[in-house]
């Protein structure tokens, strides 16, 4: 049954939970040492950080910079900045530096609330933060040693309306440039319904945050946070034994998760014969999951399900499956015959479209009409309120991927994928990424998924060798360490499999690297377009 629909900020609804259940436990964090606070201590801590930075000259719609460390501290200073209506622009570091300043070049930010590191980089690179007319460092015991600071007068929760600009979240750039996607309030609200009435995340659950940014929903929903021991930025590198440690110890109800954060879970509770009974869900995102890890982990969950919610940063969750459905259709994702991203959430519009490299018509311009038939691979493309509002400053990325249909307008996830003959959307890889050969189009997860079950292969890459259109398929291989097994040894077995098999696919090149180039984000989204550039520098 639906909830009453959120409206406002999300910092009016933490307010609420501050007043509802003042001593209830809102944050645990293990990063340093283990510290823990309230309801009422966080908005207590929002409120000053919010009066400290009024004080300072930020005001309600200024551009504000975010860089510091996730934590307890990052989820103060976003909802402080919520709390006096300025908006928060959120940029992963872990894409590198050059990126990093391209990022603010776009954004044009007034204000730079930031560690002091990163303050003193600014300095030199002066005209990137050329906007920037306020800048404040932030240390480590900022918070602790505002306490005492006066509030400022009329300080107040500034009221928003749906279609205010709420933030600015940059994408991760794994397949082109990151963008600043827009969020309305009315795409963070809409989103917390989501996580309310279909995945059932209630009041009172307690969350294991291992992706920073999805941390900020749970004040807001009345969830507790707990924050293991680990640096997010680097989730590859994620002790198992501390994220098992903070599960078991606070009896955690919920984890939203990178698959490689997953498989830490999984490998764990298998070495140890463990069992996670007060978990109810554990949601991977972020990059494709095998259908083994996906049925391996639901095992652990003996009261709960692994969620496989299908999205981006553009529009997040856009549809959904389970394990239990996702392991029906293993032996056709296995087959490459595309990943289950299952049926769109509730309000969520899915259409697929005909493959075009440039910008969809409007139905004004244009006669457009989606693809209806089943088995036909498409672009898709969604429309809802988890849909954000376009790119900032990028008019141009906006439109290309905008336009509209029967009077709505639609994004283009840049996905390839089609339905099957039950509905389900089945994912077959990044349009970008997408092979095209002299026998047709091959997409990632047409033959990927095949060649990633063979002994000794963590996981390959499709990439296409050449300079022209159409281009040679090949497979970049990263070995298993974990296996006793050569290099020579796995690419006999995957060419022989191409050649008995999957001749089609046209593959009769096998090269290696020892380590697969992936997104920092989430260690799962493959940089497939570089390393296509690069292997075709070489050969």
């Amino acid at each position: 049954m639906p909830t009453q629909p959120f409206r406002g900020n999300l910092a009016q609804h933490l307010f609420k939970n501050a007043k509802n259940k003042p001593s209830a436990i809102a944050v645990i964090s293990h990063q340093n040492k283990p510290c823990h606070w309230t309801f009422k201590d966080l908005h207590q801590d929002v409120v000053k950080c919010a009066s400290f930075f009024l004080s300072k000259g930020i005001r309600k719609a200024d551009r504000t910079l975010l860089m510091v460390n996730p934590g307890y501290d990052l989820i103060v200073y976003c909802f402080a900045l919520l709390y006096i209506g300025s908006i928060p622009i959120i940029i992963d570091p872990g894409m590198g530096l050059f990126s990093l300043l391209k990022c603010v070049r776009r954004s044009k930010p007034k204000v730079l609330l930031t560690i002091p590191l990163i303050g003193f980089i600014s300095w030199f690179f002066r005209k990137t933060f050329s906007t920037v007319k306020i800048k404040l460092p932030l240390a480590k015991n900022f918070i602790s040693k505002i306490k005492n600071i006066p509030l400022v007068e009329n300080l107040k929760n500034e009221e928003a309306d749906d279609s205010d600009l709420a933030a600015i979240v940059f994408t991760s750039g794994s397949t082109g440039s990151p963008k600043g996607v827009r969020y309305l309030h009315k795409n963070f609200n809409a989103q917390i319904q989501v996580l309310k009435d279909i995945f059932g995340i209630t009041e009172g659950e307690i969350d294991l945050v291992t992706l920073p940014v999805f941390s900020l929903f749970n004040p807001a929903l009345g969830v507790t946070s707990v924050i293991p021991e680990m640096n997010p930025r680097k989730p590859a590198k994620a002790e198992a034994c501390n994220l098992l440690e903070a599960i078991k110890k606070y009896k955690t109800t919920s984890a939203f998760c990178s698959p490689i954060i997953g498989s830490k879970i999984m490998d764990f509770c298998e070495k140890h014969r463990e069992k996670l009974p007060n978990m109810n869900r554990i949601m991977l995102a972020g990059a494709p999951s095998s259908p083994y890890l996906i049925s391996s982990l639901s095992t652990y969950l003996p009261n709960g399900r692994v969620i496989v919610p299908y999205g981006a940063t553009e529009a997040l969750p856009v549809s959904y499956s389970d394990h239990v459905t996702i392991k029906q259709l293993s032996k056709s994702t296995l087959e490459g015959e595309g990943s289950n991203l299952g049926k769109a959430v509730q309000g969520i519009s899915i259409l697929l479209f005909p493959i075009r490299n440039s910008p969809l018509p409007n139905e004004s311009d244009e006669t457009i009409k989606p693809l209806k038939e089943k088995f036909i691979t498409g672009e898709i493309c969604v429309s809802g309120e988890t849909v954000t509002d376009g790119y900032d400053h990028m008019p141009g990325a906006t439109r290309d991927a905008r336009f509209t249909f029967n009077g709505k307008e639609y994004h283009r996830m840049g996905d390839l994928g089609y339905w099957d003959k039950d509905k389900n959307l089945r994912f077959m890889g990044r349009k970008a990424e997408c092979v095209l050969t002299e026998s047709g189009p091959l997409e990632t997860e047409r033959c990927e998924p095949i060649f990633n079950e063979i002994k000794g292969v963590k996981r390959c890459a499709l990439i296409g060798i050449g300079h022209d259109k159409l281009k040679e398929p090949s497979l970049v291989v990263e070995i298993d360490k974990k296996v006793r097994i050569t290099k020579e040894e796995v690419k006999e077995e995957i060419l022989n499999l191409l050649t008995n098999d999957y001749s089609r696919f046209g593959i009769t090149k096998v090269y290696f690297e020892k380590k697969l180039p992936v997104d920092a984000r989430h260690n799962a989204k493959i940089h497939r377009l570089s390393l296509s550039k690069k292997w075709t520098s070489i050969v």
